[in-house]
């Protein structure tokens, strides 16, 4: 990075300090990712990490931007939305904390690299903290619209958050790959991301997310993945 006139990481956000304190004194314009997980207030590792990358970049000297993207769908290595089409293919019924009412802003894959590459030709004044996040929409909403994709039909079940929590608690003591609580607890959290700021700095216009599930869809199709 010695010579580097702008360093872009889409890396954890843990590593923030890292990369921080292996630059030169030299002007270096750093464009970085974090992660919507910034806005919860639910206690959280993740989120832990990423208020603390987003306090070291803004105490360093270097100018540039942090971009905090809410659910990212759309790349091959994506899960989220992948394992939701799963679950409404094998199951007829879902069982949802709060019957899935709550808000969420999933973004198209596309439309986070649209503003990754406008944030690299910017000439950044001081630090910046960006979310990047797509058109709010109630996750059973969302649901409803993955299921109308492929052809299926399935129901939505409210349950009490602690039922999924004692499930994951006993699934924590026998599997080797713990599995995060806090996704559950989110169900009960609406965090809303502001898209005017996006918008009006990267003139980025999140796509609808029917337009980008089909969009996804049809990769996923093309690699096999789906």
């Amino acid at each position: 990075m010695q010579d580097a006139d702008v360093v872009v990481s889409c890396a954890h956000a843990r590593y923030t300090r890292s990369i921080i304190e292996n630059l030169t004194s030299r002007s270096t314009s750093l464009v970085l990712m974090g992660s919507a997980w910034r806005y919860s207030a639910i206690p959280n590792k993740r989120a832990d990490e990423v208020r603390e990358a987003e306090a070291d970049f803004l105490s360093s000297s270097h100018n540039g931007v942090m971009l905090h993207a809410a659910m990212i769908y759309g790349g091959n290595q994506e899960n989220n939305i992948q394992r939701l089409l799963a679950a409404i293919r094998r199951f007829p019924v879902l069982p949802v904390p709060g019957g899935g009412r709550h808000v969420v802003q999933p973004i198209y894959i596309d439309d986070v690299v649209d503003c990754l590459f406008a944030a690299v030709g910017m000439q950044w004044i001081g630090r910046h903290v960006v979310g990047l996040a797509g058109k709010p929409i109630p996750w059973r909403t969302m649901a409803k619209l993955c299921a109308k994709s492929i052809d299926r039909r399935f129901a939505i079940i409210p349950v009490p958050a602690f039922l999924p929590l004692l499930a994951i608690s006993f699934l924590n003591r026998v599997r080797a790959t713990p599995i995060d609580a806090g996704i559950v607890q989110r169900f009960g959290e609406n965090v809303s991301i502001p898209l005017s700021e996006m918008m009006e700095m990267f003139a980025v216009q999140p796509r609808e997310f029917e337009v980008g599930l089909q969009l996804a869809l049809e990769n996923w199709r093309r690699h096999g993945a789906v």
